[in-house]
């Protein structure tokens, strides 16, 4: 192939919805030896526009174990941990890499002591704490928003970017689950369910009711105590939040419930709308090897978007679960991971599980367009620049652009030398995003040919 020198001219397109941490900043891993899990990625791949690049199979032992659903830490490190930090040096795409997400038929147990979860293990990039700040719960998330007491500072909500530089290298990894096939879990058709409605619920701003259930279990009185702040966070926000002794009736419609014990019936519990995430802090919520307590996978069964709950013995120590202001950080506009991360003081025996991008309020009133770049492209020159329209136009300050999944620019404007490219379809992206705290992003794509034509 001769060498081809193109300038790309490029409009913005529209763009129905914004998000916080965008697709092109995930790394998705997936279970090469498993169907289900090479399935589910798929569609998650394909709803949220994950770039190829980003889409990492890994080759995982016969000897690490499914069913239960566990691993030791060498295993991690090696067959997981190792292969995706050399995998995203070798693309291209380390620079801006935020969080992992993990398909199915993934180990969700890591045998430390005491344990950890699989997001608890990623989350310190493979290293192990102190065995107290595990187990009494005393580790600090450098993501943590608070309050750690009442009356506590409380943290303005803020996107994995603007955490990222600040942090820079001490950044950690978050990490979610995009759902759990195995033994109590939930079937892939479900799990297909509950990811297209995390994507149907971008940018709605629903009028459902935030639900705080309170009752003389433990597991509910250890962490009432942030439940008062919340409501009033919230109403700022135009959310309605509610402070109750009894799960709502079917009649009612719900963005988010959070109670405390360790039997639980969601489907009885109401309308739960795209978006939703509820959990009810219990020991065993997460251990699926184990018959005991209603496991996190009844929520999603019950179309919840995403649910949590612990994969070992946590004790009722609030910090092991997501603080009330989860809810505030998710109606600031930041997407389900990064909400659940702010609310997470110890995210170390914690399963996130469900659709990582839901956010339901999020940014949507910004418009992409995009000109000149589709079809088959000879050798030539087209001159590339962006712009945004639309009523938060001018929020939008910051751009990247990505050829085939890695950064090529982060200016509007620019000429693009593609000498070197294969023949074939390249992918372009332009990532737009908003200014503040809670800095939103819109892009598009476009796909064009390179030929070879004298």
């Amino acid at each position: 192939m001769s060498r081809i020198n193109l300038v790309i001219t490029m409009l913005w397109l529209a763009v129905a919805t914004a998000h916080a941490v965008g697709p092109h900043e995930l790394l998705v891993l997936v279970n090469r030896a498993s169907k289900d899990s090479r399935t589910v990625a798929s569609e998650f791949v394909k709803l949220r526009q994950v770039p190829a690049q980003n889409v990492l199979y890994l080759d995982l032992a016969s000897s690490v174990s499914i069913d239960p659903p566990k691993m030791s830490v060498d295993e991690f490190n090696k067959l997981i941990r190792d292969p995706a930090v050399s995998a995203m040096k070798d693309r291209g795409i380390d620079d801006h890499i935020l969080a992992w997400i993990y398909s199915v038929d993934f180990p969700t147990r890591v045998d430390t002591s005491p344990k950890m979860s699989i997001q608890g293990i990623t989350f310190t990039k493979g290293k192990v704490p102190e065995l107290m700040d595990i187990k009494r719960g005393l580790y600090r998330s450098a993501l943590f928003g608070g309050p750690d007491r009442p009356g506590g500072v409380a943290h303005y909500a803020q996107t994995f970017d603007f955490s990222k530089e600040s942090l820079r290298g001490d950044m950690p990894v978050p990490s979610m689950l995009l759902g759990y096939s195995g033994n109590r879990g939930n079937s892939v058709e479900k799990i297909r369910d509950y990811l297209k409605k995390g994507v149907l619920s971008d940018g709605t701003s629903p009028s459902g009711t935030v639900y705080f259930v309170k009752s003389d279990d433990i597991r509910s009185r250890c962490r009432e105590w942030e439940y008062e702040a919340a409501v009033t966070e919230l109403k700022r926000y135009g959310v309605e939040a509610r402070i109750v002794k009894s799960f709502p009736d079917t009649g009612q419609r719900i963005i988010g419930l959070a109670a405390g014990r360790p039997h639980v019936t969601p489907a009885n519990s109401g309308s739960y709308l795209p978006g939703c995430m509820a959990e009810h802090l219990t020991s065993m919520g997460g251990m699926f090897h184990a018959a005991g307590q209603t496991k996190l996978s009844a929520w999603l069964e019950s179309g919840v978007t995403a649910s949590s709950g612990t994969a070992t013995e946590p004790y009722a120590l609030w910090t092991k679960f997501p603080h009330a202001r989860f809810y505030v950080h998710y109606a600031a506009g930041c997407t389900m991971i990064e909400s659940f991360y702010q609310s997470l003081r110890c995210p170390l025996q914690i399963l996130l599980v469900g659709e990582p991008l839901a956010s339901p309020w999020g940014g949507k009133d910004a418009v992409v367009e995009i000109d000149g770049l589709a079809g088959e492209l000879t050798p030539g020159k087209i001159f590339v620049s962006a712009r945004m329209t639309g009523k938060d136009a001018r929020r939008y300050r910051r751009f990247t652009c990505l050829l085939d999944g890695k950064i090529v620019a982060r200016e509007p404007e620019l000429w693009l030398d593609t000498s070197g490219l294969s023949e074939g379809k390249h992918r372009f992206r332009v990532v737009a995003r908003s200014t503040g705290f809670v800095s939103q992003q819109v892009f598009t794509e476009k796909v064009f040919t390179i030929v070879d034509k004298p």
